[in-house]
């Protein structure tokens, strides 16, 4: 009875022994899964439209090192880079202005990436901010006059240069984010789907977009010769098909976070209505004027206006936001 009572007694010890090594190799274990859940979610709060998918696409998230290049790429302009010549350095348009800065640290804040391409990028401004953010930021522009007179330090340290859009000089898959700040308005008709499978082509994953859908930047538009003439206008159901025929599809989430809404404008608060579009291509659409300021480029400009516009259809106001993920 006392040998049972002892060997007893050693099975009881050893079982409560393998049972607590045990019990700690699992909470441990939970403890590290917790500890990595955590740390993901760290990521996740930090930019609140990252989808956990979009890392497997994105580049190196340190280092500033130049983009690849095509290497088949010859340099082209087009037939109205003189327009814009003359508009960026004869006054067409202010000095160091800036479409995209006001929404910079919005962009930076809610989409993981560390190198990107501002394509249109005017003055280099933005590529300048979001380099001041500590992202590797290169640009790209029609216009070489405009790159001379107001950002030649930059076009000397290769951040920005001169080109077009429908003949980008980066290899495939460059950019973590590929930017656009009220350009394609601007180009021709023609030129658009070329320019849309180039933008998709150099982008890893994320594309933003702002694409003016109104007639003309000035109310003294009469001259159509003139480059504030918005010559690409259609719905935005058209460029979002565009873009998902190339390979893009929308970034629902970062379109909600960022395009504004109104439905309070009715009637008599809709002044100087007006169709625009293609009735043969997409379709027309109605954009109308409303009392509502808002501020233009950059905040220490204080470029306040005091009307703005909005599509009738869905009641967006201006800037129109294109948000997409590109599909690998």
């Amino acid at each position: 009875m006392l040998f049972n009572s002892k060997r007893n007694f050693k099975d009881h010890m050893m079982h409560a022994l393998v049972g607590f090594f045990v019990g700690a190799a699992v909470m441990s274990l939970l403890s590290s899964k917790s500890a990595e859940h955590k740390a993901v979610q760290g990521t996740i709060m930090q930019s609140p439209m990252f989808n956990t998918n979009d890392e497997l696409f994105l580049g190196s998230q340190t280092g500033d090192l130049p983009p690849a290049r095509r290497g088949d790429y010859i340099y082209k302009t087009n037939t109205y880079q003189a327009l814009y010549d003359q508009t960026w350095t004869k006054g067409g348009y202010p000095a160091q202005s800036c479409w995209g800065c006001r929404f910079a640290t919005d962009i930076v804040n809610k989409v993981p990436f560390n190198n990107m391409l501002d394509a249109g990028t005017g003055n280099g401004a933005l590529v300048r901010m979001m380099r001041s953010h500590g992202k590797s930021a290169w640009g790209i522009e029609l216009s070489k006059a405009v790159l001379e007179q107001e950002c030649p330090d930059m076009l000397k340290a290769g951040f920005v240069e001169p080109g077009v859009l429908t003949n980008l000089p980066y290899a495939d898959n460059s950019f973590d984010l590929v930017w656009s700040s009220d350009v394609l308005e601007h180009i021709h008709p023609e030129e658009a789907e070329k320019v849309v499978s180039e933008l998709v082509r150099v982008s890893r994953r994320f594309l933003v977009l702002t694409i003016s859908l109104k007639g003309h930047t000035k109310a003294t538009a009469a001259n159509n010769n003139e480059a504030g003439r918005h010559t690409m206008l259609r719905p935005r159901k058209w460029w979002e098909d565009t873009f998902r025929k190339y390979g893009a599809v929308v970034n629902r989430e970062l379109f909600w976070a960022m395009q504004e809404f109104d439905k309070r404008y009715t009637g008599s608060d809709l002044h100087a209505c007006q169709m625009e579009g293609d009735a043969n291509d997409g379709g027309l659409y109605e954009v109308c004027k409303i009392d509502n300021p808002w501020l233009v480029g950059k905040r220490e400009q204080e470029n306040l206006r005091k009307d703005r516009m909005i599509t009738t259809e869905n009641m967006e106001l201006e800037p129109w936001f294109f948000t997409f993920r590109k599909l690998r």
